[in-house]
């Protein structure tokens, strides 16, 4: 506060930290033979502050445990030295690097000498005679010595960097008039602590990282798979709080590996599912030296072990046959299918002549695909779409259709998919990266990168929470069943579902039989021929199915079984019908575990801490009991025993035997017993190459991620072809011509 009790602005502020001229008064005077220091470090700040008020710039020229020697920057002669590297650019003709020095022999110094190692610096000599023009106090600020980041600057700098933001800002921020540093000083700093970060090497430094993690939380998990040489090949990890949100809401993943935005172009591999907000939540990630169906075999392996051995129930990924092999191998009971936008996005390419914008074509393939209602119907869209434009010797649609099952929509509705078709959510997590990571990104970068997409998705959630739990929805149609489920579920899937109950007036319902309690009705849209489907419904329990297959698809009710509900007065959605996942309190122990640290009895998370726990433990046994027939039989015997000994205790000291469970959760359920890994030196990967591919500048963005077939259609339309100036042909130029060469 001033004098008149007005707080002293940013600008003020500012100027107080990066003002370092206040090191004494004799800061201020001029040298002079005599004058003491108590170390070399206040020789160097005194006579660096001189120069900087007159003009020069100050470097050490030699410094000696009794003697030091301190010069102007101009003193000495600039050598010139022919290196290999200008001996080939003299060769190729390549463009040097445009370099001026500042020598030009100035004899300006200051020397200093002390009796003993204890004693004091006294100046022994002082020359100002320099052969120069001094440099303006404007200027003077670019000259390497006066150039000074405060420790202040020097944190922003580094939390700028962690944030993705732009370092160079910072040189805005605390640079008033009189620069002391620029946008380059900053990138340097960057660059150095890079340098001093990576010292034991890039790989070995997340190594390390992964080691500390795991001794801050034992749930957190990771593998390094190496190869002979040591080189990290593959690396995965998993915080704990993903693996526990896992098994509240890992029945539905999606997996892409086409972001390679990293100094070694591997692979980003994240799994990615929708916790009750329908939010995207990351279930752990990898990053693969290659896209071999070895290492997706590892990984997934890897993964589902860190997972407890819990198995999704449905899996999206891109049209990848190796990965497609490794699913099949590690999860069979999974539904399998291909995102429908990475086959979508090749019809601009594959079928560029009819397949174009406002094309009558696109709009027939759209419907055939997205809006068949039955598989019947799809089929013979896709039949009457193959005549009419004489497809149906085309090889790649035939691909297409024989794979129909594993991406056509109308095919997987009757499976679990969270009303997903497709990988977006992994692509929304690239998307993230983007303005974080970049080519030159290390891997030790890219691990902590990927803990602030954590907390980001995290902090997403913690916001719907409060947005479901603390707010009340707005209701529009004044029905009982609105009511309802705004009570129950969170405010993103009462969205959806609102949006299927505002529909019902469109629709009439005509009854086709009757059994008992059991009806059969046909319930039709009166704008949408299509939208006409067959409910199964008994009033007494409730149940019912619907030919649209939405509730088998997203796990919210349909507008079909809606209209019948409430035209039988059905008032609140039965028990049978309410998801769990959806639901506003689906999530509340992932919440008292990692935010209030209240681990009370009888808790959902204490159940999951206990059953990850547990699943662990025993995959380890399974390890061991492939290697030999004595420790298989002993580990069967001793598993026998230990449950029927378990069982003993759940019924006759069950809540005595919970009690105590509780009290030593920390020691018995989240803490993993992991051995002591080997002292191992890591090497960095190799360069990834996946698939045999080079990077193709025309098939790849800026950010390595790979164009779709419609932006590398456009761009060969675009790209206007260089023509002969002599003759007008391509191919070549006016003076390789064989025209003009003919004539000349």
């Amino acid at each position: 506060m001033d004098d008149n009790g007005i707080g002293s602005s940013s600008k003020d502020f500012t100027t107080s930290i990066l003002d370092t001229s206040d090191i004494g008064g004799e800061l201020n005077s001029k040298p002079e033979i005599g004058m003491e220091f108590e170390s070399i470090e206040k020789v160097r700040e005194f006579y660096n502050s001189f120069a900087k008020k007159n003009g020069f710039g100050v470097r050490v020229r030699s410094s000696k445990p009794k003697r030091a020697v301190l010069v102007c920057c101009n003193e000495g002669q600039h050598k010139v030295k022919i290196s290999r590297t200008e001996e080939i650019q003299d060769s190729t003709n390549q463009t040097k690097r445009k370099c001026s020095t500042i020598r030009s022999g100035c004899e300006a110094s200051l020397i200093v000498s002390r009796g003993t190692t204890k004693s004091k610096w006294m100046i022994k000599s002082f020359n100002n005679d320099h052969n120069h023009v001094m440099v303006s106090p404007k200027s003077v600020s670019y000259m390497r010595c006066h150039k000074k980041m405060s420790v202040a600057a020097k944190s922003l700098v580094e939390k700028f960097e962690e944030e993705g933001i732009p370092t160079g800002k910072v040189a805005a921020i605390f640079n008033d008039g009189d620069s002391t540093f620029t946008n380059r000083d900053c990138w340097n700093y960057i660059r150095n602590v890079r340098r001093k970060n990576l010292d034991v090497g890039d790989a070995q430094a997340v190594f390390d990282y992964c080691k500390r993690k795991q001794v801050e939380n034992s749930n957190f998990f990771y593998a390094i798979q190496c190869d002979e040489d040591s080189r990290m090949v593959n690396l995965f990890w998993v915080d704990a709080r993903s693996r526990l949100s896992y098994q509240l809401f890992g029945d539905v993943i999606t997996f892409d590996t086409t972001y390679k935005t990293n100094k070694y172009s591997m692979p980003f591999a994240p799994f990615v599912g929708l916790n009750n907000h329908s939010q995207s939540i990351l279930y752990g990630c990898a990053l693969l030296q290659d896209e071999s169906e070895a290492s997706f075999v590892w990984l997934f392996k890897t993964w589902l072990q860190a997972m407890g051995g819990k198995k999704p129930i449905s899996i999206i990924t891109d049209q990848d046959l190796a990965m497609k092999a490794a699913l099949a191998k590690v999860f069979p009971e999974s539904r399998h299918r291909l995102c429908l936008w990475h086959i979508i996005k090749k019809f601009p390419e594959k079928l560029a002549h009819i397949y174009h914008k406002q094309s009558i074509f696109k709009r027939d393939m759209k419907r055939c695909i997205r809006g068949s209602h039955s598989i019947q119907s799809f089929e013979e869209e896709w039949m009457r779409i193959m005549v009419e434009y004489n497809l149906k010797e085309n090889e790649w649609l035939q691909g297409l259709y024989k794979i129909r099952e594993s991406w056509i929509p109308i095919y997987n509705r009757s499976t679990f998919f969270a009303g997903m078709n497709t990988t977006q959510r992994s692509e929304s997590i690239n998307a993230f990266f983007d303005s974080f990571v970049d080519a030159s990104t290390t891997l030790q970068e890219f691990v902590l990168k990927f803990e602030k997409a954590v907390e980001s998705r995290l902090e997403a959630e913690r916001k719907e929470n409060y947005e479901s739990r603390h707010k009340s929805r707005i209701l529009s149609t004044g029905s009982k069943l609105e009511e309802h489920a705004a009570s129950i579920y969170t405010r993103n899937i009462f969205a959806k579902f609102k949006g299927e109950l505002e529909k019902i007036n469109r629709f009439t319902r005509h009854k086709i039989r009757r059994d008992g309690p059991k009806y059969v009705y046909q319930v039709s849209n009166c704008y949408d021929a299509r939208d006409t489907f067959t409910v199964d419904i008994d009033l007494d329990s409730q149940i019912a199915k619907c030919g649209c297959e939405l509730y088998e698809f997203m796990g919210i009710l349909c507008r079909h079984i809606l209209v019948i509900f409430q035209a039988k007065g059905v008032v609140q959605i039965p028990s049978h019908f309410i998801m769990e996942r959806w639901t506003k309190d689906a999530n509340r122990g992932l919440e008292d575990t990692y935010n209030d640290n209240d681990l009370g009895e009888k808790s959902d998370t204490l159940k999951i801490l206990r059953r990850v726990h547990v699943q662990r433990e025993a995959s380890f046994l399974a390890d061991l009991a492939e290697e030999s027939e004595e420790a298989y039989n002993f580990i069967i015997s001793e598993m026998k025993q230990t449950h029927k000994s378990a069982a003993a205790m759940k019924t006759s000291e069950g809540v005595v035997l919970l009690e105590s469970s509780e009290k030593n959760v920390n020691q018995v359920c989240s803490s993993e017993q992991v051995s002591e890994p080997p002292q191992l030196t890591i090497g960095n990967p190799h360069v990834s190459q996946t698939k045999g591919r080079k990077k193709d500048g025309g098939k790849m963005t800026q950010n390595s991620r790979f164009k779709s077939g419609l932006e590398v259609s456009l761009n060969k339309s675009v790209v206007k072809r260089k023509a002969c100036h002599e003759c007008g042909e391509h191919g070549h130029n006016s003076r390789t011509c064989k025209k003009r060469n003919q004539n000349d």
